[in-house]
């Protein structure tokens, strides 16, 4: 194993462009343990905790701007988060142990691109963007776009998630929904994640943004239930068409946690009980 600290932002985008299989470390709570059972072997581990590029939360024009190496922690702290974006604050409340909410972070939780990753469905329903930085380019990827398979991103080789943008309005007038099972109330992987968030207006849902975690390879949102939703009243949805779309838009599995049919119904509930609301 090879361990290096970068003396600052530009060293590490040199370094990033030199090195084969290296791995970023922030708060360790994900890589530690992959390093443990042994599905990383021999690292070339770089550390970047410490860079100031990479950490806090700013307004920025119309946006919120969360840096990578922001703690979960902070991010339930910050007054920003909880003026503008008050679904990831009330969501994060119960997001693992006291003390790993103080070292994980943010861009971890998404670089890992863990199909149970807890913020993520959050994310997407706030059609949140990461910043990409490289020592030659900078690019906003949509996190819808991010994911291209199990533990697979559009992310090269040289580049980190440097900022999350998420705009600062993107709740306003909407009605939001977050639910976690698992097999406790917090401190637990989650068997099945579904957030969302919906406007309506004389009683029709005019926008409507529906993600799921743990029930495919990666979290992503359910495209054709919202294209179906949108521009209808409660009463002229058909729920069985709902189920039509979710069983083409989810593959879930059977694991030590729980099986598929089992999760499968639960979102299927879960949805129902936010559009009914």
């Amino acid at each position: 194993m090879k361990f290096i600290k970068p003396k600052n932002i530009n060293n590490l985008y040199e370094t990033l462009d030199n090195l084969d299989q290296q791995y970023l470390l922030a708060g360790g709570t994900d890589i530690n343990v992959q390093i443990k059972n042994g599905t990383i072997r021999n690292p070339n581990i770089i550390y970047i905790n410490h860079l100031k590029e990479l950490s806090g939360i700013e307004e920025e024009n119309d946006s919120i701007l969360i840096g990578s190496t922001t703690s979960f922690k902070d991010i339930i702290d910050s007054h920003i988060i909880k003026r503008h974006l008050p679904l990831i604050h009330s969501s994060l409340q119960n997001f693992a142990s006291p003390l790993l909410q103080t070292s994980a972070t943010i861009g971890g939780n998404i670089a890992n691109a863990s199909p149970t990753a807890d913020v993520i469905p959050i994310l997407l329903t706030l059609d949140a963007k990461l910043m990409l930085g490289s020592k030659d380019n900078t690019r906003e990827v949509f996190l819808k776009d991010f994911f291209t398979g199990y533990k697979q991103t559009v992310m090269k080789s040289n580049e980190l998630i440097t900022k999350i943008i998420i705009s600062k309005n993107t709740e306003s007038k909407y009605q939001t929904f977050y639910q976690k099972v698992g097999s406790r109330n917090s401190l637990a992987i989650a068997k099945i994640a579904v957030a969302g968030i919906k406007k309506i207006e004389k009683e029709k849902i005019i926008d409507l943004k529906l993600a799921v975690g743990s029930l495919n390879e990666y979290p992503r949102r359910l495209f054709k239930i919202e294209e179906y939703v949108i521009g209808k009243t409660l009463i002229e949805i058909d729920f069985n068409k709902v189920d039509e779309y979710l069983q083409q838009e989810i593959t879930p599995i059977s694991d030590l946690r729980s099986d598929k049919e089992y999760r499968y119904h639960v979102c299927v509930n879960l949805i129902r009980t936010f559009l009914n609301e």
